[in-house]
């Protein structure tokens, strides 16, 4: 079903849906604690910052606040390929944020945004995303 309007591959066995894309976002930014009941946050992301994660979110952001309806991201496609060479800008400056790129897919997703319902879905993943590496201790 890879071309539903309201799904994203992260995997060939794993979509991102409306009602799933908090839950695969928790999942992707935590892990299971030593005492195996609790989650904390993985590893590999306790050295990015809030802040390099706001500045990835922020691209994001910019086209989201233009976009209100599917004539309007047809107006911004462009800009979507541009939040690409970004992300790609900052991973080559910074490993972690790199390894926060290549883990979520932020990147690599935005190949599968042909419609405003899975722009949307980006876009809320994407602040599933924040949302949750704050939520398990990403630092400032």
């Amino acid at each position: 079903m890879q071309g539903s309007n309201e799904t994203l591959w992260l995997t060939d066995e794993v979509a991102i849906s409306g009602v799933n894309y908090a839950q695969v976002a928790e999942a992707i930014v935590s892990a299971p604690n030593a005492d195996g009941r609790t989650r904390g946050m993985k590893d590999k992301f306790k050295r990015l910052s809030m802040s390099k994660l706001r500045g990835i979110y922020s691209l994001v952001t910019n086209v989201y606040t233009r976009v209100n309806t599917p004539s309007d991201l047809e107006e911004n496609l462009s800009d979507l390929q541009y939040i690409k060479v970004k992300m790609a800008y900052e991973s080559g400056r910074d490993f972690t944020v790199k390894d926060f790129i290549s883990e979520t897919r932020l990147m690599a997703l935005l190949d599968q945004v042909h419609s405003y319902d899975q722009f949307i879905l980006y876009c809320r993943y994407a602040e599933s995303l924040v949302a949750y590496f704050k939520f398990y201790g990403g630092k400032e």
